[in-house]
């Protein structure tokens, strides 16, 4: 009978990755986190993201970029991207 790999490290990897983000999002204050998630989760421009919130184009930029600063310097974020993106060698 041949020996199937463990699925439950790859799926916990992905529930502690989502709690890590979920945490660096709430910490965001609520003007910055809405623009992100316009963004990047409805693929807005970030010119209609501000408009959708009432909020001039440079505001809106100027919301994104501090809210992907902060998520840049987040406690746990930077392990994550970390773990998700080191190329493992073989030996």
């Amino acid at each position: 009978m041949p020996v199937l790999s463990d699925p439950w490290p790859v799926v916990d990897d992905r529930i502690d990755g989502a709690t890590v983000m979920r945490r660096a999002l709430v910490s965001l204050p609520p003007d910055e986190r809405e623009i992100l998630l316009l963004v990047v989760w409805e693929q807005l421009s970030v010119t209609d993201a501000g408009r959708t919130l009432g909020l001039p184009p440079g505001t809106a930029r100027r919301f994104l970029h501090q809210a992907r600063l902060t998520l840049r310097d987040a406690p746990g974020i930077v392990a994550l991207m970390t773990k998700f993106n080191t190329v493992k060698r073989e030996a």
